[in-house]
C-alpha cells in the first residue's frame, strides 16, 4: 500500500512538472512570436516576412540602379557627352528617385499596418 502511494506521487509530480514545462515552452513560444513579428500566427508572420523581403528587394534594386546612372552621369560630363544624353540620363536619375519614393511610402505604409515603429532616418 505505502508502495503504490509512493508510486502514485511520483507520477503525479511528474505529470504536474510535464505540464509546466509544455505550459512554459508555449508561453514562451507565443510571446516571442509575439514580440519578434507581431503576431502568433505563423503563416501570418511568414506572409509578412516575404511582403517586407519583397518590398526591400525591390528598394535595393532601384538604389542600385540610381547608383550606376549616377555613375554613368559622371561618366558621360567626362567624356562629353551631347547636352541631350546627359538630359537623357537625369531623367532617368529623377524615375529612379520617385520610384524610390514610391517604394519608401509603401515600406512606410507596411510597418505601419504591422504595428512596426518606423526608424529614424539619420540626418
Amino acid at each position: 500500500m505505502d508502495l503504490d502511494s509512493t508510486a502514485s506521487w511520483e507520477l503525479s509530480s511528474f505529470s504536474k512538472w510535464t505540464s509546466f514545462g509544455i505550459l512554459t515552452v508555449v508561453v514562451l513560444y507565443l510571446s516571442l512570436m509575439r514580440m519578434h513579428f507581431n503576431t502568433v500566427r505563423p503563416g501570418l508572420a511568414m506572409r509578412q516576412e516575404r511582403e517586407r523581403n519583397a518590398l526591400e528587394d525591390k528598394y535595393k534594386n532601384a538604389h542600385d540602379r540610381r547608383s550606376h546612372f549616377v555613375h554613368h552621369l559622371a561618366w558621360a560630363k567626362q567624356r562629353g557627352e551631347s547636352r541631350e544624353e546627359l538630359e537623357a540620363i537625369k531623367k532617368k536619375i529623377v524615375a529612379v528617385d520617385s520610384e524610390i519614393d514610391t517604394v519608401e511610402k509603401d515600406i512606410g505604409a507596411l510597418y505601419k499596418r504591422h504595428g512596426v515603429r518606423a526608424q529614424a532616418k539619420d540626418s
